[in-house]
């Protein structure tokens, strides 16, 4: 049995330039199993004021886990967005058990023996 490393999300934070707004989903892949949206209707990515002036824009994710993710920014109709750069911060869950799986998934150790 192979587990997968579980993150917890925390907050993306975007560097961009836009002469409109954008929007912003977040993909991952629990719970189910499979590639779904987790930010409800998703998030507006505020315009930057033009394409020559950077913006720095924090979206929280707290609640949000998954073994996979995928951001998906969709410009609005006549934006133009460039995305600089994009900061995901995460932290590992040590072992995650879903005992949703048929079979369900179990934890067990190697024999320990008693300490004298």
């Amino acid at each position: 049995m192979a587990f997968q490393k579980v993150f917890d999300f925390k907050e993306v934070t975007f560097e961009y330039r836009s002469n409109g707004v954008a929007q912003f989903q977040f993909n991952t892949d629990m719970p189910g199993g499979a590639m779904a949206p987790r930010l409800g209707g998703g998030v507006v990515l505020p315009s930057s004021g033009g394409i020559g002036q950077n913006k720095t824009y924090t979206v929280p994710l707290d609640g949000i886990q998954g073994t996979m993710y995928q951001p998906v920014v969709t410009p609005g109709v006549s934006t133009q967005i460039i995305l600089l750069a994009a900061t995901i911060r995460l932290r590992p869950i040590g072992v995650y058990i879903d005992g949703s799986l048929n079979p369900p998934e179990e934890w067990i150790t190697q024999p320990i023996a008693p300490g004298v």
